[in-house]
């Protein structure tokens, strides 16, 4: 959905989510995720010196973006003293409207749930508030846009109709939010933006998957996925049931979603602040991971590995004898990756500069596969919202013409599209090329300072 049929303002940027288009509607001012928020964050050896040196202008900035506000919740609850009083309140405020969002959240659940129920179809919650505990201190203090379920292939679309049988929307032009989801379904609604991003009156929007991973597009093929299906069991928050994966697998899944956002682009600041903290608590957890060991393939704890070793890399997590052996087994050429990358993954522009891709082509070992994924991701041709000769659909300036001259301009469309994105990504081709060169010539010992 564009950002003008929620906000009332012109912009070309797609509906992925309420909180995603919040992210494209206000000016983005921090390029990197502050130190001392990472430091005051660490499980191990907590810095907190850096908080009481925080200006207010720099307050400000971590306050009123997207990327970085959402750590200030758990910041909150572990050093709140060592804040402003003026900053206490208003992430005080935060945390009220953030827990009154949830209640929301399980009533937009439970309905959805129910629905789903009387039609015969099966579901499992995949993160937001199946997260925890471990991963947050409770889902009320844990931020949450939208709500995922996963359906299995046979009944994903049928599910998608029986919500919209609720009142849902949902539009072909909206584009899909990734290969693993359908188009976003979201709920009839008068909001507007308020500047609040914790606004407990955002729309709740649904999002149905069916693919717990794109082996098409990623090329990384690991073992054992629909076996998270299989395993699925119910949960409870206090009086409040849901159907969820298991716990090992829920870890498994939240693991390779954040893998699969640092390979393509940055990985959320909260999200790997959530895994990092489940890391910490169930270190000690010896049951969990011999469960873990047994349960996932070695194919599938590889790319858990990764998302363990960014966690770590930036919160100081502990981490299991278990996760730790597996962080032992990825080659040389990963750790290689993080020690030269480290600050980068901190950086909003780390997907901009595309570095996610050498660790990507890491992971990879046919040559073949390496040269796909590297002509993808340097030179992006697809389109998920104008393709020729696709799905058409009806819009205020097209639905007068005749169907041959709706392709025609659908055609045209799309050309201008292919070659303004060639000419941006080839633009970009020279510094994504330098930084490769750089990484690889880089010694095995290299300090981190990329």
């Amino acid at each position: 959905m564009p950002l003008a049929s929620i906000f009332g303002r012109k912009t070309s940027v797609r509906w992925s989510s309420a909180a995603n288009d919040i992210v494209g509607a206000v000016k983005q001012e921090i390029r990197e995720v502050p130190r001392f928020l990472l430091d005051a964050l660490r499980f191990q050896d907590a810095r907190i010196e850096g908080l009481r040196n925080v200006s207010d202008a720099e307050w400000n900035r971590v306050l009123s973006d997207w990327h970085v506000v959402r750590l200030t919740l758990p910041l909150r609850r572990v050093h709140g003293d060592e804040m402003p009083a003026w900053v206490r309140e208003r992430i005080d405020t935060f945390l009220a409207d953030n827990a009154l969002r949830f209640e929301r959240i399980k009533e937009a659940y439970s309905r959805a749930a129910e629905a789903l129920e009387s039609t015969g179809i099966d579901h499992v919650v995949i993160k937001g508030f199946s997260l925890w505990p471990g991963y947050s201190e409770h889902p009320r203090y844990r931020p949450q846009s939208d709500i995922d379920l996963y359906c299995s292939r046979e009944t994903v679309f049928r599910a998608h109709a029986r919500l919209l049988d609720l009142g849902y929307t949902s539009r072909p032009e909206w584009g899909r939010i990734s290969a693993e989801h359908l188009t976003p379904l979201i709920p009839p609604h008068s909001w507007q933006w308020r500047g609040n991003y914790f606004d407990p009156e955002i729309p709740i929007a649904l999002e149905l998957t069916c693919r717990w991973w794109d082996n098409a597009t990623m090329r990384i093929h690991p073992r054992g996925l629909e076996e998270f299906w299989e395993r699925r069991i119910g949960r409870a928050i206090g009086d409040f049931l849901f159907s969820a994966l298991d716990p090992v697998d829920n870890l498994g899944y939240t693991a390779i979603n954040l893998l699969r956002t640092l390979l393509r682009g940055f990985p959320p600041p909260e999200q790997v602040y959530s895994l990092a903290r489940f890391l910490h608590v169930y270190a000690d957890n010896r049951s969990f991971w011999q469960r873990w060991r047994e349960l996932h393939h070695d194919s599938l704890r590889r790319l858990e590995a990764v998302s363990f070793c960014l966690a770590s890399e930036w919160f100081a997590c502990r981490l299991s004898e278990e996760a730790q052996e597996e962080l032992k087994r990825l080659g040389p050429s990963i750790h290689q990756f993080f020690r030269y990358f480290s600050r980068a993954t901190v950086s909003t522009e780390f997907g901009q500069t595309k570095d996610g891709l050498w660790l990507h082509l890491e992971l990879l070992e046919s040559r073949a596969d390496k040269a796909a994924v590297l002509f993808q991701r340097v030179l992006p041709l697809r389109n998920s919202t104008i393709q020729p000769g696709g799905a058409e659909t009806s819009t205020g300036k097209t639905q007068h013409l005749s169907r041959p001259d709706r392709l025609h301009r659908k055609s045209v469309e799309y050309a201008k599209w292919v070659v303004m994105r060639s000419v941006h990504h080839l633009l970009l081709l020279p510094a994504t090329l330098r930084r490769r060169l750089a990484f690889r010539l880089a010694p095995k010992n290299h300090a981190r300072n990329s």
